[in-house]
């Protein structure tokens, strides 16, 4: 998936996920005002209007399918940028020469020296991004310069 597009998905999902929150909160407020209304038509021992307590079960209703849409937009958002980095972390993979093996089961490398390294279990594409970034990124020790001798002594 592209990056334009990956981009223009979240930002389609975030403007749905708002626009559900402001029709919750919305409902909210009218909930509280027909919920006052109720409690005052009880507490005077009046008997509340009909109209009312539907206004209420409506209310309710409509709160729970917005902040429904409010969590499955979060939900989406999450899920989606989950996807996008095991991607990123998959074509990092597969551009360094890393395979998903059966046998051995797991992510691998050959490295150019031709011995084969294990990275990481199937599912954990991640974690094998990890481990091959620190491979490939791992300076070799400088070898150390040959001590002086000392010269030798006549006698």
């Amino acid at each position: 998936m592209s990056k334009v597009l990956q981009n223009q998905l979240a930002k389609t999902i975030k403007e749905q996920g708002d626009v559900a929150r402001d029709m919750a909160i919305a409902e909210l407020k009218d909930l509280k005002k027909d919920l006052l209304e109720l409690e005052k038509a009880l507490t005077t021992k009046k008997t509340p209007d009909q109209g009312l307590l539907m206004d209420i079960s409506h209310g309710a209703f409509e709160l729970f399918r917005t902040a429904s849409i409010v969590l499955e937009t979060d939900n989406l958002q999450i899920q989606l940028q989950a996807a996008v980095e095991e991607g990123r972390d998959l074509e990092y993979l597969e551009r360094k020469g890393a395979m998903l093996l059966t046998k051995p089961e797991g992510w691998h490398w050959f490295s150019p020296k031709g011995e084969m390294l294990f990275l990481a279990a199937p599912g954990e594409t991640h974690l094998a991004a990890q481990r091959l970034q620190e491979r490939i990124n791992r300076k070799t020790p400088a070898k150390p310069a040959p001590k002086p001798q000392p010269a030798p002594t006549e006698a």
